[in-house]
């Protein structure tokens, strides 16, 4: 059957069009599987809830963790609102959940990471948000670069731009973003594409990389007890 190792649930944005390619290109998966969700709102403040709500169909896929796929929303809700967005969910299915936000959290933890240069695909305004809750968790942000992607195009898709960029647009804005005092780059959104350049920035920065979509997925590992090390996606992957 497909997924015999594992079958994960994810709770997508409805404009989401890079964290499915992404993860399912990874080799050394054989055995796990990812199944997507859409949320049905692109409203911010609607899309914790909706997710919650959605959760429940992964019961029927038979999925072992579910993950709520969206950064921002995670901490736009706050460190609270992003832990009931997880709670809510395993409640909801009795299965283990997280959030995108958790994920790089407990992956900063695990490589004991406390000072990061940030880098993001939103509004400075949202970026400072994101920032203050890093900083209820114990992890100091020493700089960061952000950049609002829409103001690119015309497209009317707030978040379209996004995950049309290349690697290498997360590649330059870290190494502007670093600071030689912090210990990791930390790179946001799960629609943001990074897997092809976080192996190369690590070896020209000295320093380990974290991005959302590879901390979801050392993440979920950790929650459902796989030791699975995975070739050129970072530190995180290869302890």
């Amino acid at each position: 059957m497909y997924g015999w190792r594992a079958r994960v649930g994810l709770l997508l944005p409805m404009d989401n069009a890079v964290m499915e390619p992404e993860l399912n290109k990874v080799p050394g998966l054989e055995g796990i599987s990812f199944y997507g969700v859409r949320l049905t709102t692109d409203k911010r403040e609607d899309m914790p809830n909706n997710g919650i709500e959605l959760s429940k169909l992964f019961n029927e896929v038979g999925t072992d963790i579910i993950v709520y796929s969206c950064a921002e929303t995670a901490f736009l809700k706050g460190v609270d609102g992003n832990e009931y967005i997880s709670k809510r969910i395993e409640e909801i299915t009795n299965q283990p959940a997280i959030t995108a936000m958790s994920c790089m959290v407990e992956a900063a933890k695990a490589l004991n990471i406390k000072k990061v240069s940030l880098v993001t695909p939103y509004t400075e305004e949202r970026t400072r948000v994101m920032i203050d809750f890093f900083k209820r968790m114990g992890i100091e942000t020493l700089g960061a670069n952000s950049e609002d992607f829409s103001k690119r195009s015309k497209d009317t898709r707030e978040w379209y731009e996004c995950n049309l960029q290349p690697p290498s647009t997360a590649y330059v804005m870290a190494k502007e973003a670093n600071n030689s005092d912090s210990d990791a780059i930390m790179i946001s959104a799960t629609n943001f594409r990074t897997f092809e350049m976080i192996e190369k920035l690590e070896e020209d920065l000295g320093k380990p990389v974290i991005t959302t979509n590879q901390a979801i997925l050392w993440a979920v590992f950790n929650r459902l007890g796989m030791h699975t090390k995975v070739p050129g996606l970072g530190r995180l992957l290869n302890q």
